[in-house]
């Protein structure tokens, strides 16, 4: 989940755009308005580990924004350059880079680097195949980079019985997945829990991505049709040769989020049909799955916000996966449950947050707790403070082979 994308990185160095006009001195003073943050993070194990030092997170890291409008057209820009003490290297990227307009009164066209999400999950994600940052979430950065950007083009459109989004990725774009670099996992080809130091590269389809939401609000029902034909945005394939990869996917699904008694209910469904193993008789490529997913949310006291989520996810051909895999005791349930919940508390003043969030599977008996406290002290500074634990049984479930990257973390901001 990482590699690929770190190995990104110095072409994306290009894209920030240390010599490039666009960000020079008199482009500013010509009157683009420019702001952002200044951060400095840090994050440290809470035990020893035999895979990596004790610093997990180490990032000083500064963000410049600016908008133009040009006739009709919006321009959006969001670049970013940190230090990263973890691999004791500088980074620079672009996070977005975006052109917006109209075509006539029912279509809207955005193009270029942007953050893309749908469906109702809360850090579950069904229908959602926009990358992900899951090296930067277990890291304890802010939540808004757990969302990755995507090089596309969206088009929205409005009428009078639905409104719809589409979107085209001429390359793939993956996730920053887990590959050694911060954080340990389980291999089964190795036996146990891994850390490649540098972290695997993946190897990278060469195909496109399309992605597409039919949606409508009825009578306070948002509903939505979901589609998309692309990739595993994870490797989790294997290549004859033996190489981590991302197989060939497509996705058919739904959701609806509707107020229910006081509070307001969710539910998503989606098909991920695997498109290179049909029948499930390919160890190396991951099984079709349905996923579906039931949430609630409601305020439980003043200021005090809950929310459950059962979430399922059904392996097909599971009986052939088992008969053909070299593995077949440490391959996922066929029917694996997660539980989650969802506490946040915010002050009167609105200033200070403390969040609790909790990922319980029965079936794997394993889990992850990210406790959090978000404090505003004016309008230009703020601080975070956080854990991620993981805990279970086996080291080859899900949750189970991060035990070895427990870690507790701090942040301190400074927006201009």
């Amino acid at each position: 989940m990482g590699a690929d994308s770190e190995q990104n990185s110095a072409q994306q160095q290009d894209d920030w755009g240390w010599e490039d006009d666009d960000w020079g001195i008199e482009e500013t003073s010509a009157g683009l308005p420019v702001h952002g943050f200044a951060e400095l993070a840090l994050g440290r194990r809470t035990e020893s580990s035999p895979y990596h030092d004790a610093l997990s997170l180490g990032d000083a890291r500064l963000r410049l924004e600016t908008s133009y409008q040009w006739q009709e057209i919006s321009f959006e820009a969001k670049a970013e350059g940190r230090y990263d003490a973890v691999l004791s290297d500088w980074r620079g990227r672009i996070r977005e880079l975006s052109a917006q307009f109209s075509l006539g009164q029912q279509f809207d066209i955005k193009a270029g680097r942007q953050i893309l999400t749908w469906g109702t999950g809360d850090y579950l994600f069904l229908n959602d195949l926009f990358p992900k940052d899951w090296q930067s979430f277990f890291a304890g950065r802010e939540d808004e980079y757990l969302k990755a950007p995507s090089d596309a083009v969206k088009a929205s459109g409005y009428f009078d019985w639905f409104n719809l989004d589409l979107v085209y990725s001429p390359e793939f774009d993956g996730d920053n997945y887990i590959s050694g670099d911060y954080f340990s996992f389980f291999n089964p080809r190795a036996g146990g829990v891994i850390a490649p130091q540098p972290g695997f590269n993946a190897k990278r389809p060469s195909g496109d991505e399309w992605a597409l939401r039919l949606f409508r609000n009825i009578k306070g029902k948002e509903l939505a049709l979901y589609a998309y034909d692309g990739y595993y945005k994870s490797p989790e394939a294997l290549s004859a040769e033996g190489v981590p990869t991302f197989s060939g996917l497509q996705t058919l699904g739904a959701s609806i989020r509707m107020p229910l008694g006081s509070g307001l209910f969710n539910a998503e469904i989606s098909h991920h049909r695997s498109k290179e193993d049909g029948k499930g008789e390919n160890p190396r490529i991951p099984n079709s799955q349905w996923r579906a997913l039931l949430g609630y949310e409601q305020e439980v006291i003043t200021r005090l916000t809950g929310s459950v989520q059962f979430y399922l996810e059904h392996t097909q051909n599971h009986a052939a996966l088992l008969a053909n895999s070299p593995f077949p005791d440490w391959e996922a349930e066929q029917n694996r449950v997660v539980l989650t919940n969802r506490l946040t508390w915010r002050n009167q003043r609105d200033d200070l947050s403390l969040s609790l969030f909790t990922f319980y599977s029965p079936t794997d008996q394993d889990g992850y707790l990210r406790p959090a406290l978000d404090y505003r002290l004016d309008d230009n500074w703020s601080m975070s403070a956080g854990m991620n634990l993981f805990f279970g049984e086996d080291e080859h479930s899900f949750f189970g082979q991060f035990k070895d990257n427990n870690n507790l973390y701090g942040r301190i901001r400074y927006s201009f």
